[in-house]
């Protein structure tokens, strides 16, 4: 798989579950946490997947079983790293994998089930075979015990660079990635600069 391609991939997948998902208003935004809460994770490294280099740190993941990723902490650094994993994994899953990332990483709804009925339309059998993308970093707009929205950074190897803004809801004892309905934009775009209050996950060189 090619960059490109990725970039279309991680579009094309989010916007054909949302525009399947059924009806019905999205969840009210949640209050942006204190500045005191939003602290960058504690021992981070990094641990490859199909190309692409997520992070890992105290806050979780606590458990990798080959796609799937699980055990992240109920706080704001764990809400990011189950973003970042949850919006990698689903979108680059082989085809003998999704169906567990869906199961276990994505919360469920009618945005998951359109997202497995689109992914379902196509093969992927191989990583990013050139210039993968490269997690830049975080942003943390809103943030409950039960919900977190999370704007994720990254630049490619042309020097663009994107955010991808996503939501995770705490469910059965972990966060999850849940799957819009209804957006009122794409949840991938474009940016010229990250933001001033961006967590910087340095990547591994």
């Amino acid at each position: 798989m090619t960059r490109r391609s990725l970039r279309v991939l991680v579009t094309g997948m989010l916007c054909a579950a949302t525009l399947a998902a059924c009806s019905g208003p999205d969840p009210a935004p949640v209050t942006a946490p204190p500045t005191s809460q939003v602290r960058s994770p504690s021992s981070l490294r990094w641990e490859i997947f199909h190309g692409v280099d997520l992070p890992i740190a105290d806050q979780g993941p606590d458990r990798i079983d080959g796609a799937v990723a699980t055990g992240f902490d109920r706080n704001p650094a764990g809400a990011a790293l189950a973003a970042i994993h949850a919006s990698v994994r689903m979108t680059l899953a082989t085809d003998t994998q999704w169906p567990r990332v869906g199961q276990q990483m994505l919360a469920p709804g009618p945005g998951r089930d359109a997202w497995a009925t689109a992914r379902a339309q196509i093969s992927i059998t191989a990583p990013i075979s050139e210039g993968p993308p490269k997690i830049l970093g975080y942003r943390i707009t809103g943030y409950t015990d039960t919900a977190a929205d999370v704007q994720i950074y990254a630049i490619h190897p042309d020097n663009s660079a994107t955010r991808h803004s996503t939501r995770v809801v705490w469910h059965t004892g972990d966060w999850r990635l849940e799957v819009p309905h209804n957006p009122a934009e794409s949840p991938v775009t474009a940016i010229t600069v990250p933001p001033h209050d961006l967590t910087t996950l340095t990547p591994r060189r």
